[in-house]
């Protein structure tokens, strides 16, 4: 009789005996082995579920060259994000990232065109967030016909 590689279990030939005690020690190796890969994918499975797994959303907008407190940018969200970015899909840079740690209402810088930082205004109101500039459609991540990029993480609940 042969035995397979890996878990060394009998190979009958037609010209063996098969004995009870191989049969009972192939099942034995058997019924260990998945049992040790039960426990594994419990194991993987649990870790897995500590790992603060997160959901990611897109979405996109196109600027309408309005800017100020009287015309915000407003984005609404299923539930509010743990990090968000907003990124100008064309080549003038701009780049907004709040996270849930960002104070209902506060200042907030923005990255555009390279080197330049601008201020806006940011205030969630649930899961609705409302950005501004006093200055420029570009720092308020709205020039016109400009298309923003949304991605949203959001924690899974546990």
């Amino acid at each position: 009789m042969t035995k397979t590689t890996n878990y060394q279990l009998p190979k009958w030939e037609k010209t063996d005996r098969i004995q009870m005690k191989d049969f009972n020690d192939m099942t034995a190796t058997l019924d260990e082995a998945l049992k040790a890969n039960a426990d594994t994918a419990a194991a993987a499975s649990a870790a897995v579920a500590l790992c603060g797994n997160c959901k990611i959303e897109t979405s996109t907008y196109t600027g309408t060259g309005t800017y100020g407190s009287a015309n915000p940018t407003t984005l609404t969200f299923p539930k509010k994000p743990t990090l968000l970015f907003v990124l100008a899909s064309s080549g003038n840079g701009f780049m907004l990232m709040v996270t849930d740690k960002t104070p209902a209402t506060t200042n907030a810088f923005v990255y555009y065109n390279g080197a330049t930082w601008g201020a806006v205004n940011l205030s969630w109101q649930g899961s609705t967030l409302r950005f501004y500039s006093d200055r420029y459609d570009t720092w308020q991540g709205n020039a016109s016909g400009v298309v923003y990029q949304v991605v949203a993480f959001y924690a899974q609940d546990k």
